[in-house]
């Protein structure tokens, strides 16, 4: 499988403070969620071996057009959020936990990521743009998430690994979803959308544009 150590790199700046995003489904409770007809099912695989507490990757409704993300009444962003701290609902240290979230159709950036909720690296100046249509199944990868990590030029930065094993995925899909661990297809995303800035930390993200290093 390869692999690729993506740096988060950019301005310290203040902003105001991340919305409450809708979360991902819990696959221990015995009635899980399907799409339905105007919905999609997003599916990726987080681990962070030195992290506990309630950490999230974030991804917001996105408008290629305006470029901008979606806001709510209280000008804050419409997305959902995906925790990644291996103690949320039984994970094990270091594990790639499944991860599932129902949203609606449409267009997504993969928006940032929160430290404890009190800290957010916000990929603004650049992040990946992904469509999903109606009733897709869509796997948007593994994210090793590393803080403070060192660098190949010595320095130490927030740092996100990305990876891609569909198969892998599909199999472990499969015994929460069976009905729909077949329809479960990579994403395609387009590195380079910029939107507005909320967050701690402004920062680009990208990933291979086929999304497989």
């Amino acid at each position: 499988m390869a692999k690729e150590l993506i740096a988060l790199i950019g301005l310290v700046l203040a902003g105001p403070a991340m919305a409450q995003l809708t979360e991902q489904v819990d696959l221990k409770k015995p009635e899980r969620p399907v799409p339905a007809a105007n919905e999609a099912m997003i599916v990726l695989r987080p681990h962070a071996p030195g992290m506990v507490g309630d950490n999230r990757i974030l991804f917001y409704r996105y408008d290629p057009a305006t470029r901008k993300v979606a806001l709510d009444a209280q000008g804050q962003p419409v997305g959902t959020k995906i925790t990644y701290s291996y103690t949320v609902f039984g994970g094990k240290k270091g594990e790639k936990a499944l991860r599932v979230a129902i949203v609606p159709a449409g267009d997504y950036v993969l928006a940032g990521r929160t430290f404890n909720i009190t800290y957010t690296d916000v990929f603004c100046l650049g992040a990946p743009h992904f469509r999903v249509e109606p009733g897709s199944v869509t796997y948007i990868g593994d994210f090793e998430m590393l803080a403070l990590e060192k660098m190949a030029d010595g320095e130490r930065r927030n740092a996100m690994r990305f990876s891609s094993d569909l198969e892998s995925t599909r199999q472990q899909l499969a015994t929460a979803y069976p009905g729909l661990s077949g329809r479960l297809e990579s994403w395609q995303p387009t590195n380079g959308s910029t939107f507005q800035c909320l967050g701690d930390e402004f920062v680009a993200y990208n990933v291979p544009e086929s999304g497989k290093p």
